[in-house]
């Protein structure tokens, strides 16, 4: 057999191949065989009719075209592929394949490929420094938050402002007819928050204990409305109790309170700590990202249209699940981010555009650097993904054999990739197209 390849774009090639007469006739044999088990001649036993009878009976040149296309044009398209080192992307497609009986048969399948790229250089990569300092300001802010969370309501005798609680009876009325679905009694409410209709929230303003307010509201009320939505309805309330939320003072006992901790000193060292843990996290993510985004834009990367579809298709199907656990249909959730069907495949196509190129461009550098993945590497992958999902790990192995393992070992390698353009980056105080006074790249 002999095979060549040459490219016809620039993510597909085309193969050619030649099989020898020698080298087709045991396909022609198995053929044979084949045909000998699956039709029924008089006479004969399945599996037993005499090649002679079936040449005869089938016809030989119709054997032979049975032979090329299900025996031959797949073995040796296979032998082709390892022989010229090509990892298809996708299914061959085969040529009518030449052949005259008694001579060599011809082929030629084109599939798509990787594209190969031409790599700028991937060190000293400009990009902005990512602050990861935790200010003074933000772990007070953090204390804050704490303190809120441990305070105590208090009776009032004031009238109520913004941020007290009322204890209230509602009742929506229309006419002099009851609305059941705008009626709910002794509920505490925290004034300012949203939750009743602004009319009202106004109306309760200054209100104290025993008082009661009314306002005109036009429907719909944030998931009360239903059928009623559009009509002019009258909210009543009364104030049956007022509270104010009593923040404790940052002392020690506060601490003590709050935490584990003795002291506020030690409170507020262990925050420090957590938000800086945080921070140097989110720091480190954030410049990967710029980092890459900053590469990728210098690299032409021709994207194989196989790829794009198969991240495409994940993409649509992670959103799905994840609304399916919120149990949000997809127009509420097209309803909440403000877009059409179309705006959301559009949105999703640039993604996974953008995702398929990282991943070539990052196997690329992984390619030219000759980066490996050892068995320890995806030995303590696996370990920790068993962690994280609180199983054992001879089930999660068990769970990733095969061509998952392959996966992972890919993730690995193009980490790695990227660690290594990222430890040679440069960081800027401002964004290199600022400081150079150029436009950004645009992909």
């Amino acid at each position: 057999m002999r095979s060549s390849v040459e490219s016809v774009e620039p993510t597909r090639v085309k193969i050619s191949v030649v099989v020898e007469p020698d080298e087709l006739r045991p396909a022609i044999d198995r053929t044979v065989r084949r045909l000998s088990r699956e039709i029924r001649v008089p006479g004969f036993r399945k599996g037993k009719v005499p090649r002679q009878v079936m040449e005869a009976r089938v016809g030989r040149e119709a054997i032979v075209a049975d032979a090329i296309e299900n025996e031959a044009v797949p073995e040796f398209y296979l032998k082709a592929l390892e022989e010229l080192e090509i990892q298809p992307l996708s299914k061959g497609q085969v040529e009518p394949p030449d052949y005259a009986d008694g001579g060599p048969l011809e082929f030629s399948a084109t599939v798509e490929v990787k594209p190969d790229l031409e790599l700028p250089s991937y060190k000293g990569v400009e990009v902005e420094a990512v602050d990861s300092e935790v200010t003074d300001e933000q772990v007070d802010a953090q204390l804050e938050t704490l303190r809120e969370r441990v305070a105590q309501l208090e009776v009032i005798e004031r009238p109520l402002k913004a941020g007290d609680y009322a204890r209230i009876d509602l009742r929506g009325t229309e006419g002099e007819e009851e609305i059941p679905q705008l009626t709910q009694a002794d509920q505490l409410y925290e004034l300012g928050s949203g939750g009743l209709p602004e009319e009202l929230e106004k109306e309760l303003e200054g209100a104290k204990k025993g008082d009661a307010v009314k306002a005109e509201v036009v429907l719909p009320l944030p998931e009360t409305a239903g059928d009623l939505a559009g009509r002019t309805v009258t909210i009543s309330a009364l104030v049956k109790e007022g509270k104010a939320k009593v923040l404790p003072e940052l002392d020690d006992d506060f601490a003590s309170e709050a935490s584990e901790f003795d002291t506020m000193e030690e409170l507020r060292a262990d925050i420090r700590t957590r938000m800086e843990t945080v921070a140097a996290d989110r720091a480190k993510a954030e410049l990967e990202n710029r980092v890459l985004d900053a590469y990728i834009a210098k690299v032409e990367v021709p994207l194989p249209e196989t790829l794009v579809n198969e991240e495409l298709q994940f993409r649509f199907s992670r959103l799905s699940e994840q609304l399916s656990q919120l149990q949000m249909p997809v127009d509420r959730y097209l309803e909440m981010t403000g877009q059409s069907s179309e705006q959301l495949t559009t949105d999703l196509q640039t993604q996974a555009e953008r995702a398929v190129k990282a991943q070539l461009v990052l196997e690329a550098v992984a390619t030219a650097e000759e980066l490996e993945v050892t068995t320890e590497e995806v030995d303590a992958e696996i370990e920790r993904q068993a962690q994280r999902l609180g199983r054992p790990v001879k089930d999660v192995r068990k769970a990733l054999a095969g061509s998952r393992i392959d996966v992972i070992r890919g993730d690995i390698l193009r980490s790695k990739a990227l660690a290594l353009i990222v430890e040679h980056a440069e960081q800027t105080a401002t964004p290199p197209e600022t400081a150079a006074s150029t436009p950004a790249v645009e992909e």
